[in-house]
């Protein structure tokens, strides 16, 4: 293969942009940087920065860059275990959630095999399917954003893998447990569930992963535990296919061991954790009372740290409106009944509100 047949053949992936960087809209706003609302990442704006810096200093201070990480793994695979119940050889940690979806498309889906995920939701599962060569199928999911397990496992012939992101990226809905259950205890094949945003909803299926053979649950600490910006995250199912993947199919050292170190040091402020995402979940139910009450605008309930909404204008319109006003916004589009749907971030009150004002205008 040349490099001309290596572009040629990645034409079909797409490219991840995740918006204009703040720097530059302030720039060309001529404004403040910290005036931009940047609002499109489903970032956590709850948990204390103070909090985290402690943290990050403290994990630095015992950190000898020099070396490769030794006991910080175990120390942060137990930690994580005994807080899900689960024993440490059930841990697979990982460099950022989206790393555990590599490993598993990589590894447990035969070339000819389908991987197959509801729509819409996380663009992360077609874009690494089509990088490993997979074949991506999706079943929609109706107008109330349902999931139907029926369904979904009369579309599964050939799926050696079914990604459910639960709750739903970008629908912000927690799918019935019973419904997932259903396609976890009918299907052959593997069972990927993703629960970045599960701190905010009102279940996880991890005991269940525990014990079976074909279920792995996905975790993060970009959400919930704020780091976002270090790429933490990890993997819980039964110990043989954890260990398997773990120690045969992953490449040693995937996680800096500071990053390791400042896993376990949060976990210890679990209490403060806690209480933020208590705090998300009440200004969760301010964020889409004020959306309701906007004409033109229809927010749909979330279990997540976002919102999804619709409007009746143009969601291009009203998102170039929003950033000309200092406000990032992630652009949806359609979904299942609704053409024009933005996501917003659920935020502090005093971003809320601005939110909120520069919204009206655009709506008016």
């Amino acid at each position: 293969m040349n490099l001309d047949e290596f572009v040629s053949c990645s034409s079909d992936f797409g490219v991840y942009r995740p918006g204009e960087p703040v720097e530059e809209l302030a720039a060309r706003l001529n404004m403040p940087v910290d005036r931009i609302l940047k609002l499109n990442a489903n970032e956590n704006l709850f948990l204390p920065r103070s909090i985290l810096q402690n943290v990050l200093a403290e994990a630095a201070a015992e950190t000898d860059p020099r070396l490769y990480p030794g006991g910080e793994e175990a120390v942060l695979a137990g930690k994580l275990a005994k807080l899900h119940g689960a024993s440490s050889d059930q841990i697979v940690l990982a460099a950022g959630g989206d790393q555990i979806i590599d490993l598993v498309m990589s590894n447990l889906v035969k070339q000819g095999d389908t991987v197959l995920a509801v729509t819409p939701t996380f663009s992360m599962y077609p874009r690494t399917a089509k990088i490993k060569g997979l074949t991506f199928r999706e079943v929609p999911l109706d107008s109330r954003f349902a999931l139907d397990g029926e369904r979904v496992l009369e579309e599964s012939q050939g799926a050696g893998l079914i990604v459910l992101c639960n709750p739903n990226n970008p629908t912000s809905n927690q799918l019935p447990r019973e419904e997932v259950m259903k396609i976890v205890d009918g299907l052959e094949g593997f069972v990927l569930v993703d629960e970045a945003y599960a701190e905010y909803g009102e279940y996880s299926l991890i005991r269940e992963a525990l014990k079976r053979e074909n279920l792995i649950v996905l975790r993060t600490f970009s959400k919930a535990y704020g780091l976002a910006g270090l790429r933490l995250g990890y993997g819980v199912t039964n110990s043989v296919l954890a260990r398997t993947l773990a120690e045969r199919y992953m490449m040693p050292f995937s996680v800096p061991g500071f990053v390791l170190r400042v896993g376990a040091k949060l976990l210890d402020e679990r209490d403060t954790v806690m209480e933020a995402i208590e705090e998300v979940k009440r200004e969760r139910g301010f964020l889409v009372d004020s959306l309701d009450e906007m004409e033109g605008v229809k927010a749909f309930p979330s279990d997540a740290n976002f919102v999804l909404f619709a409007t009746d204008k143009p969601y291009g319109e009203v998102y170039d409106g929003l950033l000309e006003r200092g406000v990032i916004l992630r652009k949806i589009g359609a979904v299942p009944g609704y053409s024009d749907c933005l996501r917003v971030t659920v935020a502090p009150r005093e971003i809320t509100l601005r939110f909120l004002e520069a919204l009206g205008e655009v709506m008016t």
